[in-house]
C-alpha cells in the first residue's frame, strides 16, 4: 500500500471497528515461521503465502466465514495443479452457506478411483515390508529404513514418479497416477516405512532371553522372574535355537512357540501405531494452518509429485539447475563404486564416508561427514533453525569442555550432563507446544464431548473418530503395560510421557527437515527420574524390556504420520478414505515384516544378522535389567543428572520467551535440545553447509532467487537416491551377502 502497510491498516480497522468486527486476513510473501506466529501476534486471524494458491482460498474461506465447499463433482476439487484463473467461482455467503466451483467436465470425466492408489499403496508397502528384513539382514547392502525420510520411501516413490507413471503416459495415458494419487501412495508408504527397524530390535529382546540366558549371565535369577512368561518366546526342546542357528533339513518353521509372544508384542505396537495416527491427525490443522510449520520432507515430496498435463516428466527435470543437482552425488557415488573393482582407483569419498577429529582430550570428537540429502532438504528448513542447530552444537561442546576440565561434571560420562540438560529442555518443549496448541485441543475436546461444530471434513479421520481411537490406544497401551508387570500409576505416566514426548518430536522433525535425528527423551525415560530405591524390581524389569521400542529414538511413526497428514491435507474430501488405509496397513506391515523376520532367521540363522537391525543389541537389555536389579533402582550421581535437568528445563523457558516475544530473537529453542546426540552430530557439517548456501540466496536475491534455487536441491535428492538404487543392484549382483551400506546415519 502507499500509505499504510498491513499491520497498520490492521490497527486502524481495530481502532475504528473492533477486534470482533470482521476477519482478516495477511497476504505474503514471507517465508520464515518466526514472522508467521509475528502475524497471528498482532492479530491476524489467517494468513496466505504467495503465490496465491486456490486450495488455500477455499480453505480460509471456508474456516473462518463458516461456510462449506460444494463442489460440482467431488473428484474436482481445487488443488495446485489448478490454476485460480481456471476457476468459475460463485460465492453465496451465509443464506446458502456455499461456494460452487466448476471445472471443465471432461477433465472430472477421466477422474481414477481413489482405491485404485489405496490399495497400490498397500501392495507397495507390504512388498516392501517383505523384502526389507532381506535386505537389511542377508544382503547387508543400502539400509531402506535408516533416516527420518527413509530410503523405503524415496526409492519405490521415485520409481513410481520417473519410471512407472511416464511409461503410463506413453502406453496408457489415460491411467497415469495423478498428483493427489501420488501423495496418496506416498502418505501411506511413510508411515509404514520404518516397522522393521522398530521390530527387529523388539524381536531380538522377546527371543534372546530363553536362549542365552545361563547361569553366569544372572538373568534367570534376576530378571526373567519379573517378566510375564507371554512376553518372552520359549524355547521348548531347543526349538528356539532354531531361529538363531537355522533349522536343520526339512523341519518345518515351530510358529507356535511365536505365535503368543508376537500377539501380546505386536498389539502393543499397533496400540502405539494408532495412537501416532489419530495424533497426527488431530494436531495437523494447529501445525499447518495455525504455526505454519514447513514440513521440509513433505514440500520436497510434493514438489516431485507435481506434474503438467503436457509431456511425459514432471516440468521441473527441464530446469538445468536439477539436473546439476542430480549429477553431484550420482557422479560421486558412481566412481565410488568403480572403487569396488579397482581397489587402488582413488575414488572421491565425501557423502559416504565418516571422519571423526579429536578435539582434545575434554570434548567428544568431532564427526565430520557430508550428507547430501540433509544438505537438500534442510534448504526448506527456516533459516534460524539451521542456524540454532550448528550455533548450540557450538555452544554444548564449549560446555563440555568446561565442566569436564574443571571437574563440574565429575562421573555423568562423556556428554558430562548435556543429555540429561538437553531432556529437560525438551520437555518444557513438548509442554509448551501443547500450551500454543491450547485453543485448538480445547476445540477438538469441545466438539468431541460436547457436540460443538467444527471443520474436519478435509482430514484424513473425523475428529472424534480420531479422538476416541487415541483414547482407546491409550488405555491399552496402559492395560498392557500393567498387566506384563509396571504399577498401574506408572503406566499411566509413562503412557502420558510417551506421547507427549512422540509429539514433540514430531514437530521438531517438522520444523527441522533433519533427515537424521534421535528424540531426546522417550516415555519410558520419565521413570529414570524417579527417586533412587523407589522403583519395584518388577518396574525396573519393565523400564529395560519397554526399551526394546527405542529404535534409535525415532519414535516410531509419529513424524511419518504427521508427515502424511500433511501431505493428505491438500486432497480435499479424499483424504477421508485414506484415514482407515494408514492404520490397516500399518498393521498389516507388522505383520508381514515379523513374519519375514522370523522366518528369515530360520533359513540362514539370526546369528549371521551381524549389526544391521540391532540383533547384537538383544543381550545388552537384560544386562541392564539384571544391573539395575541388583543395584536396588540406585541411580548413580542422582542428585547432579536432576540439577541438569532442572537446568535444561529453566534455559529452555528462557530461550521460548525470548522466541515467542521479541522479533529480533536469532536462537530458536529447538537446537538446545536435540544437539548432544549421535544422528544430529554428524549432521552438524552439512546442517552448517545447508544454513550458508540459504543464507548467501536469500542476501543476493531475496525469496525470488531462493525459489529459483530449489530445482538444485530437488536434483540432489533425486541424483542421491538414483545412484543408491544403483548401488543395491550392484551389490545383488557382484557383493550379495556383503554389500555396502552407503546410507548410514542413524
Amino acid at each position: 500500500m502507499l500509505e499504510m502497510d498491513g499491520p497498520v491498516t490492521l490497527q486502524y480497522i481495530f481502532g475504528k471497528y473492533g477486534k470482533d468486527a470482521t476477519k482478516i486476513v495477511a497476504v505474503t510473501a514471507s517465508a520464515f515461521d518466526h514472522e508467521h506466529q509475528l502475524y497471528f501476534t498482532m492479530g491476524f486471524n489467517y494468513f496466505i503465502d504467495k503465490p496465491l494458491r486456490t486450495k488455500r482460498v477455499y480453505a480460509c474461506l471456508a474456516e473462518h466465514l463458516n461456510v462449506t465447499l460444494d463442489f460440482a463433482n467431488a473428484e474436482t476439487a481445487p488443488s495446485d495443479e489448478n490454476n485460480t484463473h481456471k476457476h468459475q467461482t460463485y460465492i453465496t455467503m451465509p443464506s446458502q452457506n456455499t461456494i460452487q466451483s466448476h471445472q471443465p467436465t471432461a477433465q472430472s470425466a477421466t477422474q481414477p478411483s481413489v482405491w485404485r492408489s489405496i490399495l497400490l499403496a498397500i501392495a507397495i508397502t507390504l512388498a516392501l515390508n517383505a523384502v526389507i528384513p532381506y535386505i537389511q539382514h542377508s544382503l547387508h547392502t543400502v539400509s531402506l529404513v535408516e533416516g527420518m525420510i527413509p530410503m523405503g520411501v524415496l526409492m519405490p516413490f521415485f520409481v513410481l514418479v520417473f519410471v512407472a507413471n511416464p511409461i503410463l503416459r506413453i502406453v496408457a495415458p489415460q491411467h497415469h497416477l495423478r498428483t493427489w494419487e501420488l501423495l496418496i501412495i506416498a502418505s501411506i508408504l511413510y508411515v509404514s516405512s520404518h516397522t522393521d527397524e522398530f521390530l527387529s530390535r523388539a524381536i531380538s529382546v522377546i527371543s534372546v532371553a530363553n536362549y542365552r540366558a545361563t547361569p553366569e549371565n544372572l538373568w534367570q535369577e534376576y530378571a526373567l522372574p519379573h517378566i510375564a512368561p507371554h512376553l518372552l518366546v520359549a524355547n521348548p526342546n531347543g526349538q528356539l535355537d532354531y531361529f538363531y542357528e537355522g533349522l536343520p533339513a526339512h523341519t518345518p518353521i515351530p510358529w507356535h512357540i511365536w505365535i503368543g509372544p508376537l500377539f501380546s508384542w505386536l498389539s502393543f505396537f499397533v496400540a502405539i501405531g494408532i495412537g501416532c495416527i489419530t495424533l497426527a491427525i488431530l494436531m495437523r490443522k494447529q501445525w499447518v494452518d495455525q504455526e505454519r510449520i514447513p514440513f521440509p520432507f513433505a514440500k520436497v515430496i510434493e514438489s516431485l509429485a507435481e506434474h503438467t498435463e503436457s509431456g511425459i516428466f514432471p516440468l521441473y527435470t527441464k530446469n538445468r539447475l536439477f539436473w546439476v543437482g542430480f549429477a553431484i552425488p550420482t557422479l560421486i557415488l558412481f566412481w565410488y563404486m568403480v572403487g569396488y573393482f579397482y581397489p587402488d582407483l582413488p575414488v572421491i569419498k565425501m557423502g559416504i564416508t565418516r571422519y571423526n577429529i579429536s578435539l582434545g582430550r575434554f570434548v567428544p570428537s568431532f564427526n565430520v561427514v557430508f550428507y547430501f540429502p540433509i544438505v537438500a532438504f534442510a534448504y526448506f528448513t527456516d533459516l534460524q533453525v539451521l542456524f540454532s542447530i550448528w550455533f548450540f552444537y557450538i555452544l554444548t561442546w564449549l560446555q563440555i569442555w568446561s565442566t569436564v576440565r574443571f571437574g563440574f561434571a565429575e562421573g555423568l560420562g562423556t556428554y558430562a550432563g548435556t543429555r540429561e540438560q538437553a531432556m529437560g529442555g525438551f520437555i518444557v518443549f513438548c509442554l509448551w507446544a501443547l500450551w500454543i496448541a491450547r485453543t485448538h485441543i480445547k476445540t477438538i475436546f469441545h466438539h468431541i464431548f460436547l457436540n460443538a461444530t467444527i471443520q474436519d471434513q478435509h482430514e484424513a479421520l473425523s475428529y472424534r473418530t480420531a479422538g476416541y481411537a487415541f483414547i482407546a490406544s491409550c488405555l491399552y497401551m496402559i492395560f498392557w503395560l500393567t498387566q506384563a508387570g509396571l504399577f498401574w500409576p506408572l503406566s499411566i505416566l509413562v503412557v502420558a510421557f510417551w506421547f507427549l514426548f512422540y509429539l514433540g518430536f514430531a514437530k521438531i522433525v517438522a520444523m527441522t527437515g533433519l533427515v537424521f535425528m534421535e528424540a531426546p527423551g522417550l516415555g519410558q525415560y520419565i521413570l529414570d527420574f524417579a527417586p533412587p530405591g523407589s522403583l519395584a524390581d518388577g518396574d525396573l524389569a519393565m523400564r529395560h524390556l519397554v526399551d526394546c521400542t527405542y529404535q534409535n529414538g525415532k519414535c516410531f511413526a509419529i513424524s511419518d504420520a504427521s508427515h502424511a497428514a500433511r501431505l493428505l491435507e491438500p486432497l480435499g474430501k479424499r483424504a477421508r478414505q485414506v484415514g482407515y488405509a494408514l492404520i490397516i496397513t500399518l498393521a498389516l506391515a507388522l505383520i508381514v515384516s515379523a513374519s519375514s523376520t522370523i522366518s528369515l532367521g530360520h533359513q540362514g540363522g539370526a546369528s549371521n544378522f551381524g549389526s544391521s537391525g540391532s540383533f547384537e543389541n538383544g543381550p545388552g537389555y537384560f544386562n541392564r535389567m539384571v544391573s539395575s536389579i541388583r543395584n536396588m533402582g540406585q541411580i548413580p550421581h542422582y542428585g547432579l543428572k536432576l540439577t541438569y535437568l532442572l537446568w535444561g528445563a529453566f534455559v529452555m523457558v528462557i530461550l521460548t520467551i525470548g522466541q515467542y516475544r521479541f522479533t529480533w530473537w536469532p536462537f530458536h529453542p529447538i537446537g538446545f535440545t536435540v544437539v548432544t546426540f549421535n544422528s544430529v552430530q554428524r549432521s552438524i557439517l552439512s546442517v552448517f553447509v545447508a544454513w550458508t548456501l540459504k543464507a548467501i540466496i536469500l542476501k543476493v536475491g531475496g525469496i525470488s532467487l531462493y525459489r529459483k534455487s530449489q530445482p538444485f536441491f530437488i536434483g540432489l535428492i533425486v541424483g542421491y537416491t538414483f545412484a543408491l538404487i544403483v548401488a543395491i543392484g550392484v551389490d545383488v549382483l557382484y557383493f550379495p551377502g556383503n554389500g555396502h551400506n552407503l546410507y548410514r546415519g542413524d
